[in-house]
């Protein structure tokens, strides 16, 4: 079962778009993230875990890896959590898949699914606009800041949950 979502991160003052996959296979339980991650986002598999499950998703105990691309820069922040519990749940088939690649995601998890803010939105949204992608969906607390990219859909969620009903529409 493989999946993929977009992301953005910020490099210096730019930002770049982020492509996360997760494969999911039938060995033994294990959660890896490759792709130069560093520090928070090594982290985010404790807190996507727990947010899946106390957002009432099933989270799959088989062997998961998720790729942050492009592997050759490092990726740091919180910023992935929400990005990484989407992957996950469209890889089970928990969210629908077809417009995955309409949005960039963004969004730091707390334990119980609700959604913390993260920097650099402005950077991200700047680069997800000259993109030609349609819109990010991230935490409420970053939508004014995303908003000042014009011309780029906006979508303020509070918690995991909000964020699969958007996308399962």
């Amino acid at each position: 079962m493989l999946s993929k979502v977009l992301s953005s991160a910020v490099l210096g003052i730019d930002a770049y778009l982020v492509e996360v996959e997760t494969d999911i296979d039938r060995q033994l339980p294990s959660f890896s993230t490759v792709g130069l991650a560093e520090g928070a986002v090594k982290e985010s598999k404790d807190r996507v875990m727990a947010a899946v499950k106390n957002s009432g998703y099933l989270f799959p105990y088989k062997k998961i890896t998720v790729n942050l691309a492009p592997a050759d820069i490092r990726k740091g922040g919180s910023a992935f959590d929400l990005p990484i519990a989407v992957s996950i749940l469209a890889a089970t088939r928990q969210v629908k898949s077809d417009n995955l690649a309409n949005y960039v995601l963004l969004g730091e998890l707390s334990l119980d699914g609700s959604l913390r803010p993260v920097p650099g939105v402005l950077s991200m949204a700047l680069a997800v606009r000259k993109e030609g992608i349609k819109g990010m969906i991230l935490p409420r607390e970053n939508a004014k800041e995303a908003a000042m990219a014009a011309g780029l859909e906006i979508y303020p969620v509070s918690n995991l949950k909000q964020a699969i009903e958007l996308l399962n529409g």
